[in-house]
Parts: C-alpha cells; structure tokens; sequence
C-alpha cells in the first residue's frame, strides 16, 4: 500500500509540472505581443497606396413618354361632293401630292372650260388692239380690254383652284390610317378622311427634373427604348426644349426625335428615355478604400512622411467598384485602398503601391 501511494504521489507531481510548462508557454507569447506593441520590433503596418484620380461624373437622367409621328393630320375636305373614288387603302404608304380621295367635279370642269373659253376671247381682244395703228383706237378701249383679260385671268385661276378642291391629295408622304368612305358616300366640309402620318421621325416628350433642365442641351444624344420590348435600344437627340419649369410639377418639357426608317416603331408607344449628363469633376478611389465610423465615411490620406491623415467624404455615386467622392482630395494624392481598417491618424505606414 506504501509503494501505491508513493506511486499516486509522483504521478501528481508530474501532472502539475506539465500543466506548469504548458502555462508558460502561452503566458509567453503574450508577453512578448505586449513587448512589441510597447515599442518592441518592428509593427508598422502595411498598406496598399493609389493614386486619386479626377473624372466627369457621368450622371443620367431618366423618363418616361409617349411617341407620335413627325408630322400627323387628320384629312379632311374644304368642300362638300359626292365621292366619285377612294384610290387608298388603311396601312398603305403614299407619297406627297398623292391623290387619295376623288369627288365628283363635272360642274366644276364645266366651269375650268368655261374660264378658260372667256380667257382666250379676252386675250384674242387684246393682240387685236395691239395690232391696229394706236391713232385707230382709242386709249380707253385698250385699257378696258386689258382690264377684261384681267378678269378672264382671275376667273380661270378659281375655277381651277375649285376643281382642284375637289381632289384630295397627301399633303406629305406617310402611312394612310383607316377609312370607312366608299364610293358614292357624301362628303360634307369638314368630315374626316383617314389619318396621315410621317413615321420616318418618331418624336418622344418627356420631362425632366428641375435640377437637370440646364444641363439639357440641343442635339444631346439620347437613348429610348419600347416599355413593351425594354431589350430594344434606340438612339435619337433632343430637338427642343420647353422655356420654363412648369410651376405645379417643377419639371421642363423636352422633346426627342428618334430616326425610323424602317418604320418599326409606332406612333403612340410609349418609350422609356434616358439622356446622359456630364456633371463636374470629382476624385474617383476604389470602394475598398471607403472606411466608416459614427462620423461617416472617410478615406485614409498617405503624407510624403508616410503618415496618414483622415479625409472626410461623401460618396455620390458608384461605377462598379469605383467610387465618385466628394472630398478634398487632388489628383495625384495618395490614399489607402487596402490595409486602413485598423489605422489612426498620424500613424507610420509602410506602403506598397497599388494598380
């Protein structure tokens, strides 16, 4: 039993002394993490350094308007007739001075002929006259025969203008909407044909806020696209601008043309546009640089001593991982992209510089 116990006894010094080396082996190393933050070897830490750049901001503006057709009219007739024919169809395209709708017109070539008879008596008057001796007639016979060719001349341009009214032409090349006329329905004054319309030019108005309207120029690009088929990109400018802020929505009217030559896109849709506005200059760092506390967001300034100072700024916008800021920065500066989370100002940094 003695040599048990004395077994037991050595057993527990052996414990206790292993237990003892394994204290200070992590007591140790603590120790000398205090010694070094305490002045001990060398804790500078490292950091990654790039340069500030200066870029235009890039800012876009966005809206939503409808479109309509450069030119659109809806036709209709300055006389009253019968209609004798309709020489378009709904859909179709026509070209300027086309004719499109014809009234019945005999009274008026009856009347075209008539003029046109009256006419030449008047003038036949008049080469007579010219031809005699001027002491065979008198003065005033001549000036009433020039007076009455006058006349005929008047009569015969109206009667040609009313037969002229009696057919309905394009007044511009475009695509004719639908009619319901047919031959030998009676057309009163002012009743509508059909519409016209000059796709070639799709015309889109929107609006923009106040605080971009003078920024908006004339023949600024800008992109459009159908808000029925979004992945369709059109290109256009803008063509006019309103001349003051509407008092109710703080917004200025703009209006944009975009080239339709094949004729693809239809009046009366409705396009989501945006223009692209060139703002100022502003420092550019990467995002990773962004460093934050209870005071907002902030960058890391690299001095010529290797020190860094705190530079307060305020993000304004994000191009993938680039970051416009505002701050007092200027190109060229240094600041710290990576490595700053830990830092404090007028700490010695040692510096590796990055892409």
């Amino acid at each position: 039993m003695r040599g048990l116990g004395w077994t037991c006894s050595r057993a527990k010094s052996l414990l206790a002394i292993t237990a003892g080396i394994a204290l200070a082996a992590s007591v140790l190393p603590r120790e000398a993490d205090a010694q070094r933050r305490r002045g001990g070897g060398d804790t500078t830490p490292v950091v990654t350094a790039i340069d500030v750049k200066t870029e235009r901001i890039n800012e876009r503006v966005a809206a939503v308007g409808s479109g309509r057709a450069r030119q659109q009219v809806t036709l209709t007739t300055r006389v009253a007739g019968v209609i004798s024919e309709v020489l378009f169809e709904g859909g179709a395209k026509v070209e300027a001075g086309q004719v499109l709708v014809k009234l019945n017109a005999e009274p008026e070539a009856i009347a075209v002929e008539t003029a046109e008879a009256q006419r030449a008596q008047a003038n036949d008057a008049v080469e007579r006259y010219r031809q005699l001796n001027e002491n065979a007639i008198s003065r005033v016979t001549k000036a009433e025969a020039d007076t009455a060719l006058k006349v005929a001349d008047a009569a015969l341009r109206r009667a040609r203008e009313d037969l002229d009214r009696m057919t309905i032409k394009a007044p511009f090349a475009g695509i004719m909407g639908l009619t319901n006329l047919q031959t030998g329905d009676y057309l009163a004054v002012g009743n509508p044909i059909a519409s016209i319309d000059d796709r070639s030019t799709i015309i889109i108005e929107f609006t923009v806020p106040e605080a971009a309207a003078p920024s908006i120029k004339l023949d600024m690009a800008m992109r459009a696209s159908l808000v029925a088929r979004p992945g369709e990109i059109f290109n256009g400018k803008i063509q006019a601008l309103g001349t003051r802020i509407d008092p109710v929505t703080r917004t200025l009217q703009v209006r944009g043309e975009i080239p339709n030559p094949e004729l693809a896109l239809i009046p009366g849709s409705t396009f989501s546009v945006s223009v692209q506005l060139a703002g100022d200059e502003a420092p550019v760092v990467p995002g990773l640089a962004i460093q934050w506390d209870r005071a907002g967001a902030y960058v890391w300034r690299l001095k010529d001593d290797n020190t860094v100072e705190r530079v307060d700024a305020a993000i304004i916008s994000r191009d993938g991982d680039r970051v416009f800021i505002d701050a007092t920065l200027k190109a060229g500066e240094k600041v710290v992209s990576e490595g700053g989370g830990l830092l404090r100002a007028g700490q010695n940094v040692k510096q590796q510089q990055g892409s």
